[in-house]
This record gives C-alpha cells, sequence and structure tokens, in this order.
C-alpha cells in the first residue's frame, strides 16, 4: 500500500485554503458596500457625502497603517499589544526633538518612526532571541510605551502648529499637516500613505520569498525551520516592522491634530487586531491576507461612522465592536473544523 508524496497532498489543501480565503475576501467585500447602502438609506442627507467619506478615510488610515503590519505579526502566530501606545510614545518623543528647532517637519517625522521602530527592535528581540512569549513581551511593551509617553513631556501634549507657521490652514506640501490635512485630488494625503502601505504589504506577502516565510513559519514553526527558513530572523522582522509602522501611524496621528499628545492610540491594537481577524487572517498563524485587512478597516469605519450618525454613544460601539471580533474569532475556529 502506497500513499501519496506529502507534495501532492499538501498542493491540494492549500488551493483549497487559498480559495476559502478568496471567498472570505468576496463576502467582505460585499458586507462593505452593503454597509455603504445601508447607512445611505438610514441617513441620505449625511453618510453618503463626499466630507462623511473622506473624514471616515482619514480616521481609518492611522489604524490601516497598524492593521497592516499587524497582519504579518499574526500570521507568524504573534500579536503585538503595544502598538497604540507606541504611536503615543513615538509622537511625544518627535515632538521633543522639534523643541529647539520648532519648523522642521523632517525632523519630526524621521524622530517619531524611528522611536516606534527602536521599540518595536525590543518587542521583536525579547520575543525572536529572548523567546518571550509574545503576549507577555508586547503587553509589558504596552506599559512601558505608554508610560514613556507621559513622562517624556510630563504628561503634556506637545504642539506641533509651529511646523504650519501656526496654524491648519492650507499646510505647505510635505510639511508634517500636509501629511494629516493636505489633499491630492480632493482625496486625504494619509489615505494615500495608507494605500501605497497596503500594496506593499500585498506584494512583500504575496510575491516575495520573504511573504512565503511568514506563512511558513506561522503555519508549522518547526517544519519551516526543518525547511531552511531562518525562523528567529522571520519572527524578529516582522516586530521589527510592526513598531516601524506604528510610527508611520503616529506621523500621520499628530499630522491629522496638530500635536503629539501622550494619551493618544488609546486601544488602536485592539482596532488592529480586529481589523486583521475579520479580514480573514488566522489568529492560529499560517494564514494571512492584505486585501481582507483592507477590506476589514473598511468595515469597521463603515460600521462606527454609521453607529454615530445614529448617535449610538461610545459604551455602545465598544461594545459592538468586542462582538463583532468575537464573532470573527469564533467563525474563524468553526472554519478550522472543517
Amino acid at each position: 500500500m502506497t500513499g501519496s508524496p506529502p507534495a501532492e497532498q499538501a498542493a491540494p489543501a492549500f488551493s483549497d485554503r487559498l480559495k476559502a480565503l478568496r471567498i472570505q475576501e468576496y463576502g467582505l467585500a460585499a458586507v462593505v458596500v452593503l454597509l455603504f447602502v445601508t447607512g445611505s438609506i438610514l441617513r441620505p442627507e449625511t453618510f453618503p457625502t463626499w466630507d462623511n467619506v473622506r473624514n471616515m478615510l482619514t480616521q481609518a488610515s492611522v489604524v490601516g497603517v497598524l492593521a497592516i503590519g499587524m497582519t504579518f505579526v499574526i500570521a507568524t502566530a504573534g500579536i503585538d499589544l503595544s502598538v497604540g501606545s507606541m504611536v503615543a510614545a513615538a509622537g511625544v518623543f518627535g515632538g521633543i526633538l522639534i523643541g529647539t528647532d520648532g519648523t522642521s517637519s523632517l525632523i519630526f517625522i524621521l524622530g517619531t518612526i524611528a522611536f516606534a521602530t527602536f521599540l518595536g527592535t525590543v518587542n521583536a528581540t525579547a520575543i525572536a532571541y529572548a523567546r518571550i512569549v509574545p503576549f507577555i513581551a508586547t503587553l509589558a511593551m504596552f506599559s512601558i510605551a505608554r508610560g514613556l509617553a507621559l513622562l517624556l513631556n510630563d504628561k503634556l501634549p506637545v504642539s506641533l502648529l509651529d511646523l504650519n507657521g501656526g496654524s491648519f490652514g492650507d499646510p505647505r506640501p510635505f510639511s508634517l499637516l500636509w501629511f494629516g490635512n493636505g489633499r491630492i485630488f480632493g482625496i486625504p494625503v494619509s489615505v494615500y500613505v495608507f494605500v501605497a502601505i497596503t500594496i506593499a504589504g500585498w506584494i512583500a506577502l504575496n510575491r516575495t520569498r520573504y511573504g512565503r516565510y511568514v506563512v511558513a513559519v506561522g503555519g508549522n514553526r518547526e517544519a519551516a525551520r526543518i525547511a531552511g527558513v531562518p525562523v528567529r530572523r522571520i519572527i524578529f522582522s516582522v516586530y521589527v516592522l510592526s513598531g516601524l509602522l506604528a510610527g508611520v501611524a503616529s506621523v500621520l496621528l499628530c499630522a491629522r491634530l496638530g500635536s503629539a499628545s501622550p494619551v493618544s492610540g488609546n486601544l488602536y491594537e485592539l482596532d488592529a487586531i480586529g481589523a486583521v481577524v475579520i479580514g480573514g487572517t488566522s489568529l492560529a498563524g499560517g494564514r494571512a491576507t492584505i486585501v481582507g485587512t483592507f477590506l476589514g478597516v473598511l468595515t469597521f469605519a463603515l460600521i462606527f461612522s454609521l453607529m454615530t450618525q445614529l448617535n449610538l454613544s461610545t459604551e455602545v460601539q465598544q461594545v459592538t465592536k468586542g462582538l463583532i471580533v468575537l464573532g470573527a474569532v469564533l467563525l474563524q475556529r468553526a472554519d478550522s473544523r472543517y
């Protein structure tokens, strides 16, 4: 009695998983359309307007950038609970850097991204080389980064309006405030940044050896190691990437608000994780979709914009968010049984 070679058995299984993922993406795209239509029916005067759509996309871009980084982390069967705190700490750090030169947007942008990347590197080292469980390592960084955000400027926000002559109006191209409030052909610059990072993430995950390694590590770490995948380096890299994109998200948020607040980014990690999970990336690792994450971000943005226009309280919105994520996880568990 002879069995089929492992490669022949694995190929159909992989093809089936890929097909299921594509079906899920199409289903989520239909949900996005349905939510927009529902909002347009319930609030026809305000919901389908370009101003509201532009506002939704602007707010979604910050969480969206975090969610792209989170997709790579979760694809390796990891988690990063610290990205929201890193957004706050990196923004305050960048604001302090320009204390002596209040006109340099470049110093703020580079300093903010560099500091967040450093914090991500600390996470990466603890998880990949010290072998600390991701939940514990990033939970510790959640507390450390939030504490740093409060300590760096004595719990006070840092005004960034001097980077645009003291006002939000007509931001200079490529100045800090331009990234948060500028527009190109009527579309916010932050949306272009989010879309560009999404495209880069899709290419990296689906068209490069690195992306295949990320998924392989999440699917079966030991098998990946035997196959020659540099497991520790891959795990290290995804947390560094998550930190780097937290820095980009911090820049976009600070640019939109005109200040760096030590309490900003609160619970952004849950928004990012929620978008990734409802998008179809498996919390168990080994399955990831950038398209699904992008659609998950849009789904959350539409739901909460609609609830806001229906005058539902913040508490109700938080409960709804939790139920959506819980439902997505339960669906993943049910799907994994078949």
